[in-house]
């Protein structure tokens, strides 16, 4: 059996970063891995929420790619990809947007083909964005009688104010606002292919690599680069805010504050922080929270960055009676982090626990890309490095000073629904 100290010297692999620049400039990175045909192909844009000239049109944009061409109904695009067992995602990162196409390799040449098309005569019908209007007022209206949804509305608008795109929630009037030609401008202005990031992952042979360059490496979209809109600098001061929820049985509530990006100095430390406070199941929050007072399922604590900022955030859902207990006991277990240091073997645990978790992004070819894909924006195979060798030389002392500097009560935000 291996002993700690071995375990302490764990070092996760590093991914190897197949990149290569395409003719109309994006950038192309291969994963190649496994033996079963089948591809992951990705497409990512700089489109999300910094870039938009209204409030939701990210996306929007995102899911009306789909609404037809110029040529096919939105029902003849999805029957398209139906018709070859692949499927297609669109998903959405609030700085940046994804279009992902699942499909055997055998079938990659037909499904492209569909995918440029999309990519390249989309036309945001009308009666499309009807229904994605009529839909997302109906979610609205839903989640506003979700406490846990609420809370974190409210939360985040107080972290960064509703003109921030970081902080705005869409209401029924921001979702009334866009219309067609916000859509097309929104596309035009964003989905360019010199600033497109493509991921191939899977079992795949070197022509079907040479395939994509032959195709969407030389896709050229007739879209323009405006530069990104101005950001507030001025964000609302932290405080206490109760919501009442009229018939809920249970308190939602969210504690944290405004932070960083990935860049920041303090930003490795404040990763490990948070997991030894409440990023896993053995954490201090857990521990006290659930197993030791009973006080709720699950409560956790979060680290969220984007690209030109972050947050820190604790969330769970407590019995309404229970709630003043529950957050008492959540500022305890802040508190005693400030007030020493961590003990070696426990930081060991959560250290161990950070490094072996990478392990899940090298268990085949799609997962390695998702790593790969949040790599290409963070500063490439360096900056896992980085971040490996900045876990384990984190010292109790440096826990610590984030509690100290950080999470003084003053500079916190509290949100309670119910």
């Amino acid at each position: 059996m291996r002993s700690r100290s071995s375990i302490k010297q764990y070092t996760p692999p590093s991914p190897i970063i197949n990149q290569s620049r395409c003719k109309n400039g994006a950038s192309f990175f291969q994963i190649h891995r496994g033996t079963v045909p089948a591809l992951k192909l990705e497409l990512m844009f700089p489109a999300g929420r910094p870039y938009e000239a209204k409030k939701g049109l990210a996306t929007a944009t995102l899911q009306l790619i789909k609404g037809g061409t110029t040529k096919k109904s939105a029902t003849k695009v999805a029957e398209g990809f139906d018709h070859w067992g692949s499927s297609v995602n669109f998903d959405y990162y609030v700085d940046q947007c994804g279009i992902k196409v699942y499909v055997l390799e055998k079938y990659l040449a037909k499904v492209l083909p569909l995918l440029i098309e999309m990519l390249s005569e989309a036309v945001f019908p009308a009666s499309e964005l009807k229904l994605y209007k009529r839909q997302q007022k109906e979610k609205l209206r839903s989640d506003d009688l979700r406490g846990d949804v609420v809370a974190y509305r409210t939360f985040t608008e107080h972290l960064f104010g509703t003109k921030h795109p970081y902080g705005y929630n869409s209401t029924v009037e921001s979702i009334e606002e866009i219309n067609r030609e916000d859509l097309i401008n929104h596309f035009q202005s964003h989905y360019c292919m010199d600033r497109c990031k493509i991921f191939l992952s899977g079992s795949f042979e070197e022509s079907t690599a040479n395939l994509i360059q032959d195709t969407l490496g030389n896709l050229r979209l007739k879209n323009h680069r405006p530069p990104r809109r101005h950001l507030p600098h001025k964000f609302p001061p932290p405080g206490n805010f109760q919501i009442l929820l009229q018939d809920s049985v249970q308190t939602s509530i969210r504690l944290g504050r405004r932070l960083f990006n990935r860049q920041h100095p303090d930003y490795v430390s404040m990763y490990v922080f948070n997991t030894l406070l409440g990023g896993y199941y053995g954490s201090n929050l857990m521990q006290n929270l659930r197993e030791k007072n009973g006080l709720t399922y699950h409560i956790y604590s979060s680290l969220d960055t984007f690209m030109l900022d972050g947050y820190f955030l604790i969330s769970t859902e407590v019995d309404k009676l229970r709630s003043p207990l529950a957050i008492r006991e959540i500022y305890a277990e802040i508190n005693r982090l400030k007030a020493k240091p961590v003990k070696a073997s426990e930081l060991q645990t959560v250290k161990n626990y950070l490094l072996g978790s990478f392990l899940q992004y090298f268990e085949n070819a799609f997962a390695e890309s998702e790593l790969i894909r949040v790599l290409s924006l963070e500063g490439g195979k360096a900056a896992f490095v980085q971040l490996i060798e900045g876990i384990k030389n984190v010292t109790a002392e440096d826990i610590q000073r984030i509690a100290k500097k950080y999470f003084q009560e003053k500079d916190l935000t509290l949100i309670t629904v119910g």
